[in-house]
């Protein structure tokens, strides 16, 4: 194919699909950040760092105390010196409750409704609370944006020469060149990103028409190791919760451990993972599951059991979001998710100031399937919208057999409308110069020209297409 043909592919996936994804990446940049974020805005997640932090049996005894009637689910250890720690527990009339402890003195700093700021972005960037639709609709634009980026490169000629390139002047000229010059500084990423975004669709797909394993290993039947239940005599006390703790510990004593909890049909288990010093892997990968009553090893899992297969399902993961490196790689994932949805927003302005110059044939110019896609996707985000506050609603509590909404806290809201609205303007802007790309000539006072070929695009007689 040609160069001509390839920048059109380019063009063309970047304007149909854009608007989604840029939404898609948008939200999946915050995602990367949620829980440090959540830690500004929420004032009971944050404690003055000590020294030596109290024991998981000593958390526990806490949140009884505050809590006699809430069950655990699980501890979470704090993620940094000055994070509280968080117990997710089950209250009679409302479940998933979030109890943040400091992990030093072992007070009971507050609680909140599970629905978080990284509860909001995990759910909206994962599918849009859309359920099964939404994950397939975020997982197939992995493919139109790995389509774009390698028709860029093919369109672009000696790329690999134009690393400093850096953009001069005004104008569109500028904004073609910053495009191309970041879009290569970000290659390496995009591949990341949309690897990982076309397996979670291999994934999905393996699980809905395949056998239905979404986890090597686990207490259900998603598992394609099933984790023996607890068979101790129920007349037995459960152990503290400290003894089981120095348990693992003693048996993985590699493993940082990150979550404990009680989970499965046998609340009998109890449930322990954490990071062991693997390279990529998310904490699931390392695991424990103890005889609560009798401290029996039931399962001992460490990456080495993996397969191929399942060692790559746990590190695309931590690949996605950049979480491996800890606040270092979020950060550098961060900012290429800011360039990755300023990319899709300067080719969308690149294309708009393209149709604004022609005073004839514009059609030739304007993707078909441009606004109906745009329509669609105002579609799926209204019905997002509506998924989303059925999702805010099931983490309230239940009063008199009807489910209400949950109190989530002032900081938490104020974050989440404050990315909704500015998300709701950039699209606004979007739509807006799609339809009326003339408005950017008479803002900037350029004349529009009538165009001199209809096979030969603007573009490729400027230079946009590298040449």
């Amino acid at each position: 194919m040609s160069n001509r043909t390839w920048f059109r592919i380019h063009s063309f996936t970047g304007v149909v699909t854009g608007l989604m994804l840029f939404v898609i990446c948008w939200s999946g940049t915050f995602a990367v950040l949620s829980h440090e974020i959540d830690w500004l805005v929420t004032p009971e997640a944050r404690v003055d760092a000590g020294e030596e932090q109290a024991s998981w049996g000593e958390i526990e005894a806490a949140v009884a105390a505050a809590f006699p009637l809430a069950e655990i689910r699980w501890f979470g250890a704090p993620l940094y010196g000055a994070s509280a720690a968080q117990v997710v527990v089950d209250l009679p009339a409302q479940r998933a409750m979030r109890v943040y402890v400091d992990p030093y003195t072992t007070e009971v700093q507050g609680f909140s409704s599970y629905f978080t700021v990284q509860r909001f972005f995990r759910s909206f960037h994962m599918n849009l609370f859309l359920k099964r639709f939404g994950y397939y609709t975020v997982m197939a634009l992995a493919l139109t944006m790995l389509t774009s980026l390698v028709a860029a490169l093919v369109f672009y000629r000696r790329w690999w020469r134009r690393f400093l390139v850096w953009p001069r002047g005004r104008g569109k000229a500028f904004w073609s060149t910053l495009h191309k010059t970041v879009g290569l500084w970000s290659i390496w990423f995009l591949l990341v990103i949309g690897i990982t975004g076309a397996w979670y669709l291999f994934e999905k797909l393996r699980v809905d028409v395949g056998d239905g394993k979404v986890a090597y290993a686990g207490t259900g039947d998603f598992a394609v190791n099933r984790v023996p239940l607890a068979a101790s005599d129920p007349a037995l006390s459960v152990q503290p919760l400290d003894a089981l703790v120095d348990r693992v510990r003693h048996l993985r004593p590699d493993l940082e451990i990150g979550l404990v909890g009680f989970r499965g049909d046998n609340k009998d288990v109890l449930y322990a993972d954490g990071q062991a010093a693997h390279l990529l892997v998310r904490n699931r990968a390392n695991q424990v599951h103890l005889d609560r009553r009798t401290g029996g090893v039931l399962y001992n899992q460490t990456p080495h059991d993996y397969s191929l297969y399942w060692r790559w399902s746990d590190t695309a993961d931590p690949l996605h979001f950049g979480d491996f490196g800890g606040l270092w790689s979020k950060g550098v994932w961060f900012v290429f998710g800011l360039v990755l949805s300023g990319l899709i927003l300067t080719g969308t302005w690149l294309h708009a100031h393209r149709l604004a110059r022609e005073t004839t044939a514009q059609s030739l110019h304007r993707w078909p399937g441009t606004g109906a896609a745009i329509l669609v996707t105002l579609v799926v985000l209204a019905a997002s919208a509506t998924g989303g506050i059925a999702e805010v609603r099931s983490y309230g509590p239940m009063i008199e057999g009807v489910q209400k909404f949950p109190e989530i806290a002032p900081g938490v809201a104020a974050t989440i409308i404050g990315w909704v609205m500015v998300t709701l303007a950039i699209i606004f802007a979007w739509v807006f110069l799609l339809w009326r790309p003339e408005t950017l000539l008479r803002t900037s006072g350029m004349p529009t020209r009538r165009r001199a070929s209809p096979d030969k695009p603007d573009g490729i007689e400027r230079g946009v297409l590298g040449e």
